[in-house]
């Protein structure tokens, strides 16, 4: 099963401009959300296309595969769009009609990471200040709670591990065995983290706090051997880390480039940034896509974006007069499709990812 990719500083940006506008709300009324899952086949024609509302402040931080070939969403739901947010799934069948919805508990939360369990079930992750304070929970497949665990550590991604376990990315690390005790508990804090190849982890932090971005080597007991800095501007953020089967580490770095600005809309740029097995920087490649992206399997990407103005880039935040568009690019970088999904610039893309038959799905918030 798929787990999910963490919430970046740009989507928590977008997050957090949402939420701001829903508490604050505006001259002409409060903005409520609504989360859009759409299903493309390989060659990006629609399959299928599901509303998930409430009739409240519906959000989506994090997206998962099921081994049914179904998906299950997590994120927040509020009473209404000034009221507080609580931790949510919601279970899609492979033709995306929704099986379950369920709100966890009512503790307010920032963001909600996801991932399958070995049994059906799946494990949360609830990050519930973006600081110092978190949650993980155990739901069965029907979406009904098995145990919670508070942790002292905000938590923005969860991933399973080999031996029915999972570890946690946060302002610091964990690992935990299938019944949610803590195996151990590293100091230094980390974005997202993936298993690999041949033992241990690999590790990235970057995005707001953290001026400079890394990216680590961790041993199977969470104990650093390598870190590699890979970037240093300003809310420069890791959005996409591979493996490669050469075991070489292949990190899409994204940043603003301000000077370059149009209006008030910002300039984004990436670099691929591939790393060998002990660690040095090889390469460094531009490419297009911003955040949210997914790798490819044939080594491309996909990704949501919209058109910067006057130029073939890519911003990762709406603008006026603009459309939210779905682009592949091919192993070497050249852009293979770029079609307009007829969404308005109030659509906010949060996740993309690709499926097990080779096609792709992706979630964006829509306005109610």
């Amino acid at each position: 099963m798929k787990s999910c990719a963490p919430l970046s500083p740009a989507l928590a940006m977008i997050v957090l401009i949402v939420l701001s506008i829903a508490i604050a709300g505006c001259s002409e009324g409060v903005v409520s959300y609504d989360i859009l899952v759409t299903k493309f086949d390989a060659g990006g024609h629609t399959a299928w296309s599901t509303k998930i509302g409430s009739g409240n402040q519906n959000l989506a931080t994090a997206v998962t595969e099921t081994p049914d070939a179904g998906y299950a969403v997590a994120g927040l739901v509020a009473d209404s769009p000034r009221a507080t947010a609580y931790p949510r799934v919601v279970r899609l069948d492979p033709d995306g009609r929704v099986l379950w919805d369920r709100t966890l508990d009512l503790s307010d939360v920032y963001s909600v990471a996801i991932t399958g369990a070995p049994d059906g079930g799946f494990v949360v992750a609830q990050n519930i200040n973006n600081f110092d304070s978190g949650k993980v929970s155990k739901i069965d497949a029907d979406g009904q709670p098995v145990w919670n665990r508070t942790i002292d550590s905000a938590l923005r991604a969860i991933i399973p591990a080999r031996d029915g376990g999972f570890v946690l990315a946060g302002s610091r690390t964990f690992y935990i065995d299938a019944n949610g005790t803590i195996l151990w508990n590293r100091s230094f804090s980390s974005t997202s983290i993936r298993e690999a190849a041949g033992g241990g982890f690999i590790a990235e932090r970057s995005g707001v706090p953290y001026p400079d971005t890394s990216v680590f080597y961790l041993d199977n007991n969470g104990t650093v051997v390598w870190t590699t800095p890979v970037g240093s501007r300003e809310s420069g953020k890791i959005t996409s880390l591979f493996e490669d089967p050469t075991r070489d580490i292949e990190a899409v770095y994204t940043f603003y480039d301000s000077t370059k600005n149009k209006d008030v809309v910002m300039y984004m740029e990436s670099e691929q940034v591939t790393l060998g097995r002990g660690g040095d920087i090889t390469g460094r490649q531009p490419i297009v896509a911003v955040d949210p992206l997914t790798r490819t399997t044939d080594g491309g990407y996909a990704f949501l974006a919209y058109p910067f103005p006057g130029s073939s880039a890519f911003t990762t935040l709406p603008h006026s007069g603009s459309s939210l568009h779905f682009i592949r690019l091919s192993p070497g970088g050249a852009v293979a499709w770029d079609q307009s999904l007829g969404l308005s610039p109030a659509a906010t893309p949060v996740s993309i990812l690709q499926t097990r038959d080779g096609g792709y799905l992706t979630v964006v918030l829509v306005p109610s």
